[in-house]
């Protein structure tokens, strides 16, 4: 199923905010800053005070000698939170998930609800029109098939022609159609991608790359050669690849299982069969909710309540195998000492959305449906050919341990003694 993500951005949300609760500063310079602070810096302002040369962060005095009628206003968190509220009663009314970020911003995942509420493009434009006539707040909003793209669209008529410091003129809607990701972005500035550092920007910058396009078309092992293993994170996002879910403030973006011993122990015969139980729980989990995680955790707590924990990274979807695997290579990082173990913790975070594979389908590769749902340039986030057989091995057991319990197949591994008699309990997310 395509997938179809919004990003709503209410354009200088607390200022819009703060003149609404106050109508006689609409139309003058505001600017929101702590109060008292000799170095106090401009945390948000309205259009017109960016107009009078004032960007955020600048210190104050410097904001004064360039705006002298500029409002000053102290920030007044609760209002700002009171008005995000009204503005997620609109947007719940659209979308199934909805993952806050900051005050009034917020992504929203509208996949498999157009049969109810039609095209994400006319969403987008109802939602505008009701928080413009209900609340009085203007909002931007960009559209695409993932929150990097769609967050892009979003700043794509501020960073204007020529200049570098968010110009205030906003899209109100911007759609980037299925597919075009790459192309719809190669025109515009590198300021437009979000989440890129400023020494990466600055680093391109000197090269005379200015525009996503540039980037683009730059390989892999290039960028890596200048930006180490960030090239390869730049390189996926000027091609407007973006894997991480739409994730609702109640599911936290980690998983975690933990178990603490009846009788402390560092003897491996033990560990490594609670390391496995660990991990088929969090991997059941972690495809029941169709992610992937790319880093592992294993916190240790010894004897005399000391503390220690190491973390590894994982393969895009790894297999059941391969977070035992992990988490074998991480305990032996985090036992540093010779001090038994009182309790042994694994988590998994850095989560992303899986790409879903065909159950029944011959080894050699992907099924013809499958393969239509995936476009050309996330190839490379695909499994290699060699792990499809473990792949459909791990999804028929999923489906055997679904119809018919936990107990009708399992991995030959034998277990340590003190714990073949012994059921552990499954651990809770926390």
């Amino acid at each position: 199923m395509q997938r179809s993500v919004l990003f709503v951005d209410p354009p200088a949300f607390c200022a819009t905010v703060e003149r609404l609760a106050a109508p006689a500063l609409r139309h003058r310079p505001v600017a929101v800053a702590p109060p008292g602070a000799e170095r106090a810096t401009v945390l948000a302002l309205s259009s017109e005070a960016r107009l009078a040369g004032i960007t955020p962060g600048m210190p104050v005095l410097k904001a004064r000698k360039l705006c002298p009628d500029l409002v000053l206003l102290p920030p007044n968190p609760r209002l700002y939170a009171r008005a995000s509220r009204a503005l997620h009663e609109i947007l719940r009314i659209y979308a199934p998930i909805i993952e806050p970020r900051g005050y009034g911003h917020a992504f929203l995942d509208l996949t498999g609800t157009s049969r109810l509420f039609g095209p994400a493009v006319d969403v987008a434009e109802r939602i505008r029109r009701e928080s413009a006539s209900r609340l009085g707040l203007p909002l931007t909003v960009g559209i695409a098939v993932n929150k990097l793209v769609s967050e892009a669209a979003t700043r794509t008529g501020r960073v204007a022609e020529g200049r570098r410091d968010g110009d205030c003129h906003a899209v109100p809607l911007s759609h980037c159609p299925p597919g075009d990701e790459a192309s719809f972005l190669a025109p515009h500035l590198i300021e437009v991608l979000p989440g890129v550092p400023l020494d990466i920007r600055e680093r391109l910058d000197e090269y005379q790359l200015e525009r996503i396009g540039m980037v683009a078309l730059i390989t892999e092992s290039d960028l890596c050669a200048v930006f180490g293993l960030r090239g390869r994170q730049l390189k996926a996002q000027a091609l407007g690849l973006d894997p991480r879910p739409v994730l609702p403030p109640a599911a936290r973006a980690e998983l975690r299982a933990s178990h603490t011993f009846a009788t402390d122990t560092n003897d491996l015969g033990v560990l490594y069969p609670l390391l496995r139980l660990l991990t088929e729980s969090l991997g059941k989990k972690l495809r029941r909710r169709g992610l992937a995680a790319r880093r592992l955790t294993i916190a240790v707590e010894y004897a005399d309540y000391e503390h220690d924990r190491r973390a590894v990274a994982l393969p895009a979807a790894a297999l059941d195998t391969e977070l035992w695997e992990a988490a074998k290579r991480a305990l032996t990082l985090a036992m540093a000492r010779r001090v038994t173990l009182r309790t042994v913790t694994v988590s998994v975070d850095r989560l992303i959305a899986q790409i879903q594979l065909d159950l029944f389908r011959e080894a050699g590769g992907m099924s013809q449906e499958a393969g239509a749902r995936v476009s050309t340039r996330a190839s490379s986030l695909l499994p290699p050919a060699s792990s499809t057989r473990l792949r459909v091995l791990q999804e028929t057991m999923d489906h055997i341990h679904r119809r018919w319990g936990t107990r009708a197949v399992t991995v030959g591994s034998p277990a340590h003694p003190s714990l073949r008699s012994a059921t552990l309990p499954l651990p809770e997310r926390r």
